[in-house]
Parts: C-alpha cells; structure tokens; sequence
C-alpha cells in the first residue's frame, strides 16, 4: 500500500500568487520567480523561509500600517 505524500502550497509573500507545490518531507533551496509580482525568492524547503533575491522592493499598501 502507498502512502498518500502531504503537498503543501507555497505562495509569494508579496502578492500570495502561488509558486509551486512542495511535498512533505522536502528539504534544500530553491530559486522560483513569481509570474504575477516578477520578483524572484530563494526558498527554503526545509525551514519555509523566503529570501528576496531581485525584483522591486515590496511597497506599503494602505492600510498595511497603522497612523497615529
């Protein structure tokens, strides 16, 4: 009998367009750029965390902060 593998869905920080679908179990860095925002991401499949490897820098939106 197989296992059924767990994916989990990986989407940009900036704008929440999926990347890519990672298995669990996954482990290593990847390169992925993201066809809505153009930016590119190296990610860390083992720890999930994101590193910003060119693109335009992420804007504020409003709203995003609270004014005083």
């Amino acid at each position: 009998m197989h296992r059924e593998a767990i994916v989990t869905r990986v989407e940009c920080p900036a704008c929440g367009h999926r990347l890519m679908d990672k298995k669990d179990g996954a482990i290593g860095k990847v390169q992925v750029k993201c066809q809505k925002s153009k930016h590119v991401w190296e990610v860390d499949l083992g720890t999930d965390e994101f590193k910003q490897v060119s693109g335009k820098p992420i804007t504020r939106r409003k709203g995003d902060y609270k004014s005083p």
